[in-house]
């Protein structure tokens, strides 16, 4: 236990050491088929970013995602591992390290009122992007 507690440590002290600069972040708690939208707007374009859950079993959710045309299914944990997918939002202007992306986090599952609480991150290091929340 005194290992994991180490390992976890020096794991998040790593995080917050590289981490990127955060845009934007924002708490959805989502009934079931609810969908989060989000206006992506950079350079003169603006695409939709939406989300939603369908199905929640043995503490692993089914997330539905789209942006720009392109659609995604991801399984989520609660868990220390695949509690997250990423969805990268623009074209790198210099290096790979520059490319803005959406994390969207699976945080808890409210057995109460059937509802799932994600999280998402927008990792924006030259500010490019700009949102507009189209769910509340």
């Amino acid at each position: 236990m005194v290992v994991r507690g180490v390992f976890l440590f020096c794991m998040t002290l790593a995080v917050v050491l590289n981490a990127e600069p955060l845009s934007a972040a924002k708490s959805f708690t989502l009934k079931k088929d609810e969908v989060a939208k989000i206006m992506i707007k950079s350079e003169g374009q603006e695409r939709l970013l939406t989300f939603r859950w369908t199905l929640y079993r043995d503490q692993q959710l089914v997330v539905h995602e789209s942006f720009d045309r392109f659609v995604g299914q991801h399984v989520l944990n609660t868990g220390y591992t695949n509690q997250s997918f990423r969805k990268t939002l623009l074209p790198s202007k210099r290096t790979i390290r520059d490319i803005p992306y959406a994390l969207v986090v699976f945080k808890k599952f409210d057995e109460a009122s059937k509802s799932a609480q994600l999280d998402l991150f927008i990792i924006d290091k030259e500010k490019r992007i700009i949102l507009d929340y189209l769910t509340k």
